[in-house]
């Protein structure tokens, strides 16, 4: 991975500040008529190292993703920043311009359209792929777009890297499907001067539940567990809020029912209590979406949610390989950006070989 000089940086700068060149119109289909090297099923970070290497290996490479470029980040809240410095989110060597040591959501946003567009990388956006088969020696990637109009590609080899943000960890319990409660959190606006619970203890629960009081917001945190796990400087402030009585806690509980004017939990004692409520938060994390390996034939650990790899990320359908955080199943939180962009030179190095093989 090299890096680019400081001409390429100029042009860099006018991409990411909304500047316009000659590029891959984002809607194209590109491919359809081709038999491809590689599929990357998703357009996020891995993604977009995998094409590059791709690239520059001269493999002919796609992404396909049922978003836009780097969709999955803006599940995240609107204002957040990084805990990762540029440097370590920075692809191929690719420069991240930042404000801070620490670029803001908007920031990155703006680097991955740049660095797609700097490399001409060719990416099927709003596509959904809805099956991968295996197929005489090729890969049949079927996709609909967004008014359910099917496209097929074709494949040597496939590579799922779809994260983990689209499946929220289900609650299981009555009243989840009313319209007050998400899953997700974007900002404490709309919820200032209402009464919010919050339900889980990880850094999001904990972050959210600080973000929501500082705006005014009544907030009550559920967990189950005792302790937060949460990053060094935010667990001193959340249970200080807590102990000073501005965030109300209830530790070890468990939501029995969400209703529209409360929410039943039953306490650490085995009480039963209903909580005053107007909106509920389930910061309770996410689950990995493996229908589309298994369909394929992957074999796939039923607790654990990790597909069975081997050193170079290929499944046990040979051809089929998984990038990102997928890679991790349900300990999403081991595998970042930092530690994903580590896998595109590892799958691409593999795919090489058996393209000099063949030829």
């Amino acid at each position: 991975m090299g890096y680019i000089s400081t001409a390429a940086f100029a042009r860099y700068k006018q991409l990411a500040h909304g500047g316009r060149v000659p590029y891959s119109k984002p809607m194209q289909q590109h491919g359809l008529d081709d038999v491809l090297d590689i599929v990357v099923v998703g357009a996020g970070p891995a993604a977009l190292v995998i094409l590059r290497e791709a690239a520059l290996l001269g493999l002919r490479a796609i992404a396909i993703d049922k978003g836009p470029v780097c969709g999955a980040l803006l599940r995240h809240p609107t204002y957040m920043k990084w805990f990762s410095t540029t440097q370590n989110l920075e692809l191929c060597g690719f420069p991240l311009l930042a404000a801070d040591k620490n670029p803001t959501r908007r920031e990155y946003l703006a680097y991955c359209r740049a660095f797609a567009r700097y490399f001409d990388l060719k990416i099927v956006t709003y596509h959904a792929v809805t099956r991968v088969i295996p197929l005489d020696g090729l890969f049949r990637v079927e996709a609909r777009d967004l008014y359910g109009r099917e496209r097929v590609w074709r494949a040597r080899h496939v590579v799922m890297a779809t994260g983990f943000y689209d499946s929220p960890r289900p609650l299981n319990v009555p009243g989840e499907d009313l319209p007050k409660v998400s899953h997700r959190y974007s900002e404490a606006h709309a919820f200032a001067d209402h009464d919010v619970m919050v339900i889980g203890a990880g850094s999001s629960a904990a972050e959210v539940a600080l973000e929501l009081w500082r705006e005014g917001a009544r907030v009550t945190v559920v967990m189950r567990g005792s302790v937060f796990d949460t990053k060094y400087w935010i667990k001193p402030d959340i249970e200080n809020r807590i102990r000073e009585g501005s965030i109300a806690c209830y530790r070890e509980a468990e939501v029995l029912e969400i209703r529209p004017d409360d929410v039943r939990i039953r306490t650490s004692e085995g009480s039963e209590v209903l909580v005053p409520n107007d909106f509920v938060l389930a910061m309770t994390g996410y689950e990995p979406d493996t229908t589309l390996l298994e369909v394929a034939g992957a074999v796939v650990d039923a607790e654990t949610k990790k597909p069975q790899l081997d050193a170079a990320l290929e499944t046990t359908v040979p051809g089929l390989f998984v990038a990102g955080t997928l890679t991790a199943g349900v300990d999403s939180n081991v595998v970042f950006v930092e530690n994903s962009r580590e896998h595109a030179p590892i799958i691409v190095r593999r795919i090489e070989e058996r393209a000099v093989a063949r030829n």
